[in-house]
């Protein structure tokens, strides 16, 4: 069994057992490293990824009473966090009242925030980062999904798929033209890459 699967089975025992603080807790641990990552893609400022992380946490604990399965734990995650981004983006900062937060999920944040991820420096990644930067908001996230993320292309969709994540056939149709964007992403990269830089 591997980690995503035992931490899987670790949020919905948690779940069953009315334990939502405990199963928020092992989200946020087992996903909040990824997720900030993310959100650091996604977001532009250093500032407005780790507000975004925060409202990100807050979400997951309010979230988890109401969390039905209807996806995995780690694809509800991402589509919380892609909503928490889209509030700060528009300038919602308004918050519901602020909650305590249980100790276990303090901590499971503290560790996240600290989980870095040790990237090899070269000339390729730089000039990678580069042409990132000249991407869209939307090519950015798809790239991120897929690539930084290695999220399947289902998972993708649903993330994506907003309101019609529900309609099974709304994602299919979104799963196939991601998979096209992101092909025609892929040769836009490629050349820049291959460009004299």
């Amino acid at each position: 069994m591997s980690d995503r699967d035992q931490l899987e089975r670790d949020v919905r025992a948690a779940c069953d057992a009315g334990d939502h603080a405990a199963a928020a807790a092992a989200v946020v641990r087992g996903y909040g490293g990824e997720i900030g990552a993310y959100l650091g893609a996604i977001v532009r400022h250093a500032a407005d990824a780790d507000d975004t992380f925060s409202i990100w946490c807050e979400d997951v604990l309010r979230g988890m009473p109401a969390f039905r399965w209807a996806s995995s734990a780690r694809t509800w995650a991402y589509t919380l966090a892609r909503h928490a981004a889209w509030r700060r983006a528009r300038g919602d900062r308004r918050r519901a009242q602020r909650i305590a937060l249980p100790g276990e999920l303090d901590d499971a944040i503290d560790a996240a925030r600290t989980a870095t991820v040790t990237y090899l420096r070269s000339e390729m990644k730089d000039r990678l980062a580069a042409v990132r930067a000249t991407l869209t908001d939307d090519e950015r996230e798809l790239l991120s999904l897929r690539v930084d993320r290695q999220l399947p292309w289902r998972e993708i969709a649903v993330i994506l798929a907003g309101d019609d994540a529900g309609d099974a056939d709304a994602v299919r149709r979104l799963d196939q033209a991601l998979r096209k964007r992101f092909e025609a992403l892929k040769r836009r990269l490629k050349v820049k890459l291959s460009a004299p830089g």
